[in-house]
This record gives C-alpha cells, structure tokens and sequence, in this order.
C-alpha cells in the first residue's frame, strides 16, 4: 500500500506529490476549478487550496475533498510525471 507522506506547494495549483515508496511527481490541480461542484468550487481560494494536509496516506481539504495516494500515484504514472529516486542522476 503507498501512501502520500509529503505534499510541497510549487506554485499556482501545481503541488509536488512525495510518495512513501520514495517516488514524486508534480500534479497540476487546475483542473478541478472547471468541475464547479461544492467540494471544488472552495480549491478556487488559492489560499484555501494551499491549506491541503495529509491524512491516513490521502491529500485532503477540510471540506472534505480527498485524494486517495494510489489515485494521484496513477496519474503521475498515466502522465508519465513520476520520479523514482532511482530516476535521479
């Protein structure tokens, strides 16, 4: 099981995702603005998005919106965005 053990704001809705299996890759969460829902209207904010947190392993809002580590872990390996330690030169 993997988990997100650091999240570091980079800029604009851009974080880098730090995963316990020493992998990171950077997501651009600008996407979520277009959903206009309740739960992503709030990410509109930017000072409410950089108020993420991690909670059992999970990116998470305090409105309740939360990623689970394998989803955001798929993307970046989907976007082909994922960095293993062993990556670095």
């Amino acid at each position: 099981m993997i988990n997100l053990v650091e999240i570091v704001y980079i800029n604009d809705y851009n974080l880098e995702l730090h995963f316990s299996n020493n992998s990171h890759g950077v997501i651009d969460f600008s996407y979520l603005l277009e959903k206009n829902t309740s739960l992503t209207n709030k990410l509109k904010d930017i000072k409410y998005f950089k108020k993420n947190f991690i909670d059992f392993g999970a990116l998470c809002w305090k409105n309740g919106l939360e990623f689970s580590a394998e989803s955001l872990y798929e993307k970046l390996v989907n976007l082909n965005k994922l960095v293993k330690n062993s990556d670095v030169a």
